[in-house]
């Protein structure tokens, strides 16, 4: 496995990486904004280097943006969209048609 998608940091770890409070990562996660591994046998929560750079992500919104929480989910979507728009930019598909279009349609509204 990667070492950035390898999950190893515990909630109190990413919430300090993040620089918000336990509690609210939990938060974050009840609402379905991250979602980080479970451990089989202990239940503790484990995040990948992906979940905190997402969590910084969402606590950026929140505080610097003002996005409502209920609101974040979709700006996430948005800006996942626009990378994979310029990534397709940047390369064509097999077939040569460029991969944006494509990327348009598969975002749910």
């Amino acid at each position: 496995m990667k070492p950035q998608t390898q999950p190893l940091y515990t909630v109190s770890v990413a919430s300090s990486l993040v620089g918000i409070s336990p509690a609210t990562l939990r938060r974050w996660e009840a609402r379905g904004l991250i979602a980080p591994v479970r451990e089989a046998h202990s239940r503790r929560r484990l995040y990948a280097w992906r979940d905190i750079e997402r969590a910084q992500q969402i606590r950026y919104l929140v505080l610097r943006r003002r996005v409502p929480l209920r609101a974040v989910k979709t700006h996430l979507r948005v800006l996942a969209a626009r990378e994979a728009v310029r990534g397709a930019e940047i390369l064509p598909a097999r077939g040569g048609t460029p991969l944006a279009p494509r990327v348009a349609l598969a975002i749910s509204r």
